[in-house]
């Protein structure tokens, strides 16, 4: 989100980021929760830390921002659909989502 307010084009940093020689390993953004290793698994981390009065603030900053990307999906959508003279209602739109593994 914040690359897109900056102008940056994520994916290009991607690419970018993959010529390094060694230990790359690309994540793309989503629209927002999904699996678990990421978005949802820290969270059962936080919830024990709090048995041991320890904050994991970062862990809940980063879920506050997963949280809010399906209204951010939903906000670029409706962006690009004005851009081009469509209004949402009763606009017909296929969502396409892809993983691809790397090797």
């Amino acid at each position: 989100m914040l690359f897109d307010r900056m102008g940056i084009d994520i994916w290009e940093v991607i690419e970018a980021a993959r010529t390094k020689p060694f230990g790359f390993q690309a994540f793309y953004p989503g629209p927002g929760l999904g699996g678990h290793c990421i978005p949802i698994d820290p969270f059962y981390l936080t919830w024990k830390a709090r048995e041991y009065d320890f904050s994991t603030k970062f862990i809940e900053l980063a879920g506050e921002i997963n949280t809010y990307m399906p209204y951010y999906v939903v906000e670029k959508t409706v962006d690009a659909l004005n851009q081009n003279g469509v209004a949402i209602k009763g606009a017909r739109m296929l969502v396409l989502v892809w993983h691809t593994k790397e090797t």
